[in-house]
């Protein structure tokens, strides 16, 4: 499915840096300041066309274009029984025979960028899905120094997705009538946790990494890893590539799409973005991930485990 990302007049603004539906100072519970206009390339926003996060109270809304909710902006209900490492979940569904949507939200530990993705589980051999990212100020590239590690930096965290792959027995759909026909069912998402790790040369302006340790939740399966195939960083510190499978393992499954993201915060200490899969499963037929990854880079107060074995900048 070609899903496709367009700012309306009323969401433009939750492209750009900074969060217009939250109420309060705005800076979604933390950063600040102005930044330029970002947007979510379309293979990455998909159906989703602005989204509002507060970290802080968990209020989440997306603007989603697909068979959802009633308003364009939707409120999304705070689930944490679908909570994935990391990521705090969110569900809409309207009625029990209309689509349930899972999300999954995370924003930065030093609150300067953050960001979402959602699906639903498939009805009708159709599913919707995507993702928004955003940042607070502008884009602070890190100092480059000197020596063999000059301008290398590494960010490492959590992984979160949703897949149009039912989850067995659908346990967290409203519950329908007696008698009702399986052609009219929604799916609920089955949902993926993981870790993510990105190694980024400022000097080269150059990203790539690997989404590892997959595991599809609710099936208790583990998944192939996703190479982020080296990319450049934009001037406003914005990337976007494609992703492979590892070559280097002969049994892995086939996997294509892209991802992107942003850096944020004082020199560059967070990063936030998006994955999409359409193919990561050779047993399984039209198989879409929708993913998010926040991370820290490695060195600054919270970073993950694996940072110990990362040398400073």
């Amino acid at each position: 499915m070609d899903f496709r990302l367009a700012m309306t007049a009323a969401l433009l603004l939750a492209a750009c840096s900074g969060n217009p539906f939250v109420e309060g100072d705005g800076d979604g519970g933390g950063g600040g300041g102005e930044g330029e206009t970002i947007t979510v390339p379309e293979n990455l926003a998909v159906n989703v066309k602005g989204a509002a996060y507060d970290a802080d109270k968990e209020v989440l809304q997306l603007a989603l274009s697909g068979i959802d909710t009633t308003p364009v902006l939707a409120t999304y209900q705070r689930y944490k029984k679908l909570d994935v490492p990391g990521y705090k979940a969110f569900k809409a569904q309207e009625d029990p025979l209309d689509r349930m949507f899972v999300a999954l939200a995370a924003e930065s530990k030093d609150g300067s960028v953050r960001a979402v993705t959602a699906a639903d589980g498939g009805q009708f051999t159709a599913a919707f899905g995507g993702g928004h990212y955003e940042r607070d100020g502008k884009f602070d590239r890190p100092t480059i120094g000197k020596g063999p590690g000059a301008g290398q930096v590494t960010y490492a965290g959590r992984y979160g997705g949703v897949t149009n792959i039912d989850a067995p027995d659908n346990p967290d759909i409203l519950p329908v009538p007696g008698g009702t026909d399986p052609a009219l069912l929604p799916g609920q998402p089955s949902r993926v946790k993981g870790d993510a790790f990105l190694n980024v040369n400022f000097a080269d302006n150059l990203v790539n990494g690997v989404i590892y340790n997959r595991v599809l939740v609710d099936h208790k399966m583990s998944l192939d890893d996703v190479i982020l195939v080296p990319t450049s960083i934009a001037e406003d510190g914005t990337f976007a590539g494609t992703v492979s499978e590892d070559i280097g393992n002969e049994n892995a499954n086939a996997v294509s799409g892209s991802y992107g993201g942003i850096f944020g915060g004082k020199d560059s200490a967070a990063v936030a973005g998006l994955v999409h899969l359409d193919s990561f499963d050779d047993n399984v037929d039209l198989e879409e991930e929708h993913g998010v990854f926040v991370l820290t880079q490695c060195g600054k107060p919270g970073d993950a485990k694996i940072c110990d074995g990362v040398a400073p900048n």
